[in-house]
């Protein structure tokens, strides 16, 4: 089974607010829940508190230990160390 790691770009009021780092073996349902936090608003859930969120980032790994990894370390970093580990992937 293949996972995905993946980075969000979460934007309020029109503006950048902060990435969100997350790992799937279901990338198309995955953002759907995403999507559908923002459109509902459920604010129980972290992108839920967003006006909109993007899909600017994902790879591939072959298990979940690797995609849990991973995110463990991608939500360690601070934003433009998240960017540059994009830019670099």
């Amino acid at each position: 089974m293949v996972y995905h790691v993946y980075m969000l770009a979460c934007y309020i009021d029109g503006a950048f607010s902060c990435y969100y780092p997350g790992q799937t073996n279901d990338i198309k349902s995955r953002m759907q829940e995403h999507y559908d936090n923002v459109r509902y608003h459920d604010t129980n859930k972290f992108t839920g508190r967003f006006d909109f969120v993007k899909l600017i980032w994902k790879k591939q790994v072959a298990t979940r230990g690797d995609a849990l990894r991973v995110e463990r370390y991608l939500k360690g970093l601070t934003p433009p160390e998240k960017r540059r580990y994009m830019k670099n992937k």
